[in-house]
């Protein structure tokens, strides 16, 4: 695809650059990278524990979000990896919104705890979750917004 073929032309990119009298070598962290970036490549997503990878690697990539001395070139390098997200619990809930929303247009109703389509009880159990924070003020505004969205055909 054009998205993955642009990725893999920014990862070239950056790993490309050399410090003159080096290989490769431009410090720790684009070691680290390049050292992350091979194996979010070869999935198409960031490397997981579940993978086999070190948990050096694993943990490397995560703090990479807290991180806030990254310079461009960084911030850039990061940005081409698969997978890559400095909002990964935000993009995962406003997935999840998205994915209520194309069951109550597909369904013509809201999941059920109890319902027997695939992956319908876990979802119903997410969908509560959410009401029981909206209801008790622990929704911001943008999530009640967005479950509203989701749920308007209700």
């Amino acid at each position: 695809s054009h998205r993955r073929n642009k990725t893999a032309h920014a990862w070239r990119m950056h790993t490309s650059r050399r410090v003159p009298g080096s290989k490769r070598d431009r410090g720790p962290w684009w070691a680290n990278y390049e050292r992350v970036a091979e194996h979010a490549h070869a999935r198409g997503r960031l490397p997981r524990l579940s993978d086999g990878v070190s948990a050096d690697i694993v943990g490397w990539a995560a703090g990479q979000r807290r991180a806030t001395t990254l310079t461009s070139d960084q911030k850039a390098a990061l940005a081409a990896l698969p997978g890559w997200s400095d909002r990964p619990r935000a993009e995962a809930w406003e997935e999840r919104a998205d994915e209520l929303r194309r069951f109550i247009v597909a369904e013509g109703r809201a999941p059920r705890v109890r319902g027997d389509l695939p992956g319908e009880s876990a979802l119903a159990h997410w969908y509560s979750r959410q009401r029981v924070a909206k209801a008790t003020g622990r929704l911001t505004t943008e999530r009640a917004r967005l479950l509203a969205y989701a749920t308007r055909m209700l």
